[in-house]
């Protein structure tokens, strides 16, 4: 399948960030910090941060830059749909890479293609992390993967050529095929009230988001019930994946919950 390589009309709105002296002092006295620096949206004045001197900024724009251009010269990767989201006033950035061309069918038109998250950020939250992961074409899930593909974080980081993405990233492909393998097991495996029960347990959700859920995999009928219907692990993946990425709104938020949806897929073996 040939992709065209593909961007938004129009890139997502930086913060213009730069590092700043940090004073301190009061009564109209004050000192500048010696070893300490401000990281500054310098159109709206916002402190993301208060770091030492030692530590490097990696600017949104640079961290994109450095991925693309290891994408690029890959050549499986030849076409790619890109979205970009914030959090914290652009405090916070993962911008996602779906890939079409990298796709597997799991049953009758139902197929996943590689994903290749990117986060960043300027408030410490998040250090520069590059994960591997999977899209739901039919209804738009952002995968998550019991077992990353290929993570890869660092605070301070000057070459990123220097670790080897695009190796890594032909090993993630071979582990995309094989995780599509246990997915396609999980699309014939009925969901059992145990796995369940762990696995919501796990995520804990709130009464409302249990709510949904249930009503999507059940129709408003408890499993317990006569008429339930049979539920695979594979539907009941799908159905908190769907939950994560259509009805939680916050992108932290989000994240929070992929990251604890990947450690209880361990529950669904």
């Amino acid at each position: 399948m040939q992709v065209s390589l593909w961007y938004p009309a129009v890139e997502p709105s930086f913060p213009l960030v730069a590092e700043q002296p940090v004073r301190w002092g009061n009564n109209g006295r004050l000192h500048r910090a010696q070893d300490h620096k401000a990281v500054v949206d310098l159109r709206t004045g916002k402190v993301f941060s208060i770091v030492s001197n030692d530590y490097r900024l990696i600017r949104h724009e640079q961290a994109i830059e450095k991925v693309e251009r290891i994408i690029h010269g890959h050549s499986r990767m030849s076409g790619y749909v890109v979205d970009t989201e914030f959090y914290n006033d652009g405090g916070r950035m993962r911008r996602t890479y779906r890939f079409p061309s990298i796709s597997i069918q799991i049953g009758k038109d139902d197929d996943v293609c590689l994903t290749l998250h990117l986060f960043n950020s300027y408030d410490l939250t998040w250090p520069f992390i590059v994960l591997v992961g999977a899209f739901r074409f039919v209804c738009a899930n952002g995968l998550v993967v019991g077992r990353k593909f290929y993570q890869f974080r660092r605070r301070h980081i000057f070459q990123l050529e220097a670790v080897g993405l695009g190796t890594e990233l032909s090993r993630s492909i071979r582990q995309f095929n094989q995780q599509a393998k246990e997915w396609s097991d999980w699309a014939k495996t009925a969901m059992t009230l145990k796995v369940y029960d762990k696995v919501m347990g796990f995520m804990h959700f709130g009464s409302r988001a249990v709510e949904e859920i249930e009503y999507q995999l059940w129709g408003g009928v408890p499993p317990a019930e006569e008429g339930a219907k049979l539920i695979t692990l594979w539907t009941f993946y799908n159905v908190l994946t769907w939950y994560i990425t259509h009805r939680v709104k916050s992108l932290n938020s989000r994240v929070e919950q992929e990251n604890r949806l990947r450690t209880a897929t361990i529950y669904m073996k």
